[in-house]
């Protein structure tokens, strides 16, 4: 008798702890037919100082990992969004086990497209050019067929 209860008791252990999760990237499905919506645009605050990495379980397929992993790197450091993502993929016995590592980013400022069109819409091309060259005068330039340096807006 008691060695048949140890066996169920072994058994009743071994069902219950087997688990199954699955992690999804945000999603949005929206019925077009119905609802007319606006794209979204939002800034990302990045914190340089708050590198953030985790690791996911074992699991069956890589991008299964990969999604455990970003899982929980969002949901585990209450950030929006991991920026500048890079994976370090391991394969033991067929299963896969994934570490994340980024930076965490934060949503702020959020707007329609059209709103942020309208905005941009104010921005006169020569303030950005004065903006690009104090900052990175090389993003403003460009190699044409001649092999020459020259400006993108003055043609230099």
């Amino acid at each position: 008798m008691k060695k048949t209860s140890i066996i169920t008791l072994a058994a009743a252990v071994c069902l219950c702890s087997c688990s199954t999760y699955k992690y999804s990237a945000r999603e949005v499905f929206v019925d077009r037919q119905n609802i007319i919506t606006a794209p979204t645009v939002v800034d990302v605050d990045v914190d340089y100082t708050k590198r953030i990495t985790e690791t996911s379980r074992k699991c069956k397929t890589q991008s299964e990992a990969m999604q455990e992993a970003k899982y929980k790197a969002i949901t585990g450091n209450d950030i929006d969004i991991l920026v500048d993502m890079v994976y370090k993929v391991e394969k033991k016995g067929g299963k896969y086990s994934v570490t994340v590592t980024g930076f965490a980013g934060y949503y702020k400022n959020s707007r329609t497209l059209y709103e942020d069109i309208e905005l941009m819409s104010k921005i006169r091309k020569e303030d950005v050019e004065k903006y690009l060259i104090l900052h990175n005068p090389e993003t403003i330039k460009y190699i044409n067929r001649k092999g020459e340096v020259v400006n993108i807006y003055h043609n230099e």
